[in-house]
């Protein structure tokens, strides 16, 4: 059996390659990914020849080729409709932006290639033939120990590529690698850098970083690059909240929230920034004898506007900002455990966005995340209501309850046939509706249609 499963397809690829007299091997994140046991998401090769060279090889097996990166050595095999980035050995030359190198030279040895690469943990290649790894720098013991180290110089590697800044944080958050003190520091010290970074790569690093399973310790250690990017969430930090709901600060209650809420990005950015708000909203109460508490007052209406700025300027998904902006707005309104509340909190989600439903579940998981992140003698009964309004609207579903006025027993033809016309049609409609879900009138043809009659003819 052999050390790593290469696709058949790529293993079409570097065949015809060796065939041709070249050395080609899996290389980076896809052989990091094997070693650790984990299924690859994208298979990259490097190989000593050059693109045309590698187009014209693989121009007989019938492959579509794309020139994705012809400059820096790099086409693009669609392989059994899977990509495949092919890359030629090259080296570096100087990085005058922080970003990308000015030139590259192409090279024969892969030691070369890999000389260049960021973490010694993506700095490795798989000979297919001999079945071994190829890892002149140490990363398969980094793999084994759970450690992000450069290759080379740490300042050398992220003054060449910032960048490399937020992708190291990223594996320590998605991977639970621990950073090599030297890389650690020179992080801290080069995060300026991030300013030459595009916002969407940045947002691209961002949105796969929220979502690692160990986000909450580099929250933690290494805030203040996350500030770098993100300046709204700064004034957390270590803003105190002296009141009986909560047991720590602004920024640590938000890394706890983060933490508990489900991996998905609309959810982990609505957690980062519901809470962005209370500095700006800050009032203190002092009490008889002294003690202070500490109030925000509408703060999760300065917390959407916080996330709205953050997330358009890092250019986010529409679908991530809306949905992160409306639940860190909104993730402090009250919705009691009764079918009348659930269906009229469902009733203006369906009428703001395509799915009423799903943004509903969502602001139940923001609300427990951010519950289970409060003082220990709040927690139980907030988490058993919130479960409770989640079952709720399951309920309404299930049973097909109405809530919107596509659900009502009577539609506009009706009131057109009762003599209505204009804007009165909307508007009755909506009355009724209203009356349907505070349960003052059944969702029935005959009692709407009396109702209509009793109240507006």
């Amino acid at each position: 059996m052999s050390l790593i499963s290469v696709p058949e397809a790529l293993m079409s690829v570097i065949a015809a390659l060796n065939a041709a007299g070249y050395l080609a091997y899996p290389v980076g994140g896809c052989v990091r990914d094997s070693l650790m046991g984990k299924a690859p998401k994208d298979w990259d090769a490097a190989v000593s020849a050059k693109p045309e060279q590698v187009k014209r090889v693989l121009a007989k097996l019938n492959y579509k080729i794309i020139d994705t990166g012809i400059k820096h050595g790099t086409v693009t095999v669609i392989a059994d409709g899977a990509p495949y980035e092919i890359t030629t050995f090259r080296t570096d030359g100087s990085y005058t932006d922080n970003r990308r190198p000015d030139s590259v030279e192409f090279v024969s040895d892969i030691r070369d290639d890999l000389s260049r690469r960021d973490f010694t943990i993506n700095a490795v290649a798989y000979d297919c033939a001999a079945d071994r790894v190829i890892d002149p720098f140490g990363g398969r013991r980094d793999i084994n120990a759970g450690i992000i180290r450069c290759v080379g110089d740490p300042d050398k590697r992220f003054t060449e590529d910032s960048l490399r800044i937020l992708r190291g944080l990223r594996f320590a958050s998605v991977l639970g690698f621990e950073i090599e003190e030297s890389a650690s520091v020179s992080m801290k010290k080069h995060a300026e850098l991030l300013k030459n970074v595009s916002c969407e790569r940045i947002y691209d690093e961002l949105k796969m970083m929220i979502c690692g399973e160990h986000i909450g310790p580099v929250l933690r250690e290494y805030r203040d690059i996350f500030a770098r990017v993100i300046p709204e969430i700064e004034p957390m930090f270590d803003f105190p909240q002296r009141n009986p709901y909560h047991c720590c600060d602004v920024w640590e209650h938000t890394i706890r929230a983060v933490e508990n809420t489900p991996p998905e990005a609309a959810l982990r950015f609505a957690a980062l920034f519901h809470d962005s708000g209370k500095p700006g909203t800050h009032s203190a109460e002092i009490l008889p004898g002294g003690a202070v508490i500490d109030h925000f007052y509408n703060h999760g209406a300065l917390s959407g506007k916080l996330a709205d700025s953050a997330l358009s300027r890092l250019k986010a998904d529409n679908f991530t900002k809306d949905s992160a902006v409306y639940l860190a707005a909104r993730h402090g309104d009250m919705i009691s455990p009764t079918k009348k509340s659930v269906r009229r909190r469902l009733a203006k989600l369906d009428a703001e966005f395509k799915d009423g439903k799903a943004v509903f579940d969502m602001l139940i998981k923001i609300k427990l995340a951010d519950v289970s992140a409060q003082a220990e003698h709040v927690r139980q009964n907030r988490v058993s209501e919130l479960n409770e309004t989640a079952r709720l609207a399951d309920e309404i579903i299930a049973e097909k309850d109405c809530f919107t006025l596509k659900d009502l027993a009577v539609n506009g033809r009706d009131m057109i046939s009762l003599g209505f016309s204009g804007s009165d049609i909307g508007r009755i409609l909506n009355d009724v509706l209203d009356k349907v879900i505070s349960e003052e009138l059944s969702n029935d043809r005959g009692a709407i249609i009396e109702y209509i009659n009793k109240n507006y003819l």
